[in-house]
């Protein structure tokens, strides 16, 4: 028995805007994403883990070298982060900053998620299957079929939405696993969430400089994972995997730590597998069960 590890990247750095540095407590390198792409290509191909990299639109042309070595690694999935990172749905926390990020107008939602599929396909030949919602939001898009339809409409398979619990924050229970959209009238679309912490929110309240007890964190869950049949989607970023580790040296010790431990796939492989595993069972229901 092995659960599933699937590893995200979302590459999200916009010099002056996304992270607010007010917010990290210190200056990002402006050449993050460059810096991150450079190194995370090198350290999948030497370990041959494979992940999916959740790009922001605005970074595809600035950073197609980068992005082109990482396809022709044959290690990386290149899905979306949406055009500008706006959060599509309202963020109220229950936090001790209380949080509030108002989502969205949705005559400007389309526009977010239409540009990088157009994008990936013309300077990459990609097709994009999936889309992480920026920021994450409790229950994911389950209250908004209006998104989703969007999201269907526009060829993808799989929303990365659900990330936060309850109050609207951290961390999200191993309970909620992956489930299909099909009470909001999309059984084919996929929501993987994102259990556990996201790192940028684990490193800002424990410290951006101790990566040891960041390492120990998920080496305690993947310890959990392989004791289990879940499916993990860790959430790293551009600009937090480079502060105080440039050449991505914590990373790469995750990846020799998963990879002998637990199954590890990209979104879309996962999304195939579920989708085949979904089809057999059902096919293996006896026709009378359902009278």
């Amino acid at each position: 028995m092995s659960g599933t590890l699937l590893i995200g990247y979302d590459v999200e750095r916009i010099p002056g805007r996304v992270p607010g540095e007010k917010w990290v407590g210190r200056p990002v390198p402006e050449d993050a994403t460059r810096v991150f792409l450079e190194n995370a290509v090198r350290i999948h191909r030497e370990t041959q883990v494979p992940a999916t990299l959740f790009v922001v639109g605005r970074n595809i042309e600035k950073h197609l070298p980068q992005l082109e070595a990482c396809l022709d690694s044959g290690c990386f999935e290149i899905a979306q982060h949406t055009y500008e990172h706006y959060p599509l749905k309202t963020v109220a926390e229950e936090s001790p900053e209380n949080v509030y990020l108002p989502g969205l107008p949705f005559d400007r939602i389309e526009e977010q998620l239409a540009r990088p599929v157009e994008l990936l396909k013309k300077h990459l030949g990609v097709q994009c299957r999936g889309v992480t919602a920026p920021y994450c939001y409790y229950r994911g898009l389950a209250d908004r079929p209006d998104i989703l339809e969007i999201v269907d409409r526009l060829g993808m398979s799989y929303v990365r939405s659900y990330g936060r619990d309850c109050h609207d924050y951290f961390p999200l229970g191993w309970e909620v696993q992956p489930f299909w959209y099909s009470r909001q009238g999309f059984p084919e679309l996929l929501e993987i969430p994102i259990q556990g912490w996201i790192d940028a929110q684990w490193r800002r309240e424990h410290g951006w400089d101790n990566w040891p007890a960041y390492h120990d964190y998920l080496r305690s869950r993947i310890e959990e994972l392989a004791d289990s049949t879940w499916c993990w989607s860790l959430c790293q970023h551009d600009w937090t995997s480079i502060l105080e580790d440039p050449q991505l040296v914590w990373t790469r010790r995750l990846l020799e730590y998963a990879a002998e431990r637990v199954q590890v796939h990209t979104h879309y492989q996962f999304y195939q597998n579920t989708q085949r595993a979904t089809v057999a069972t059902e096919e293996a229901v006896p026709s009378n069960s359902l009278r």
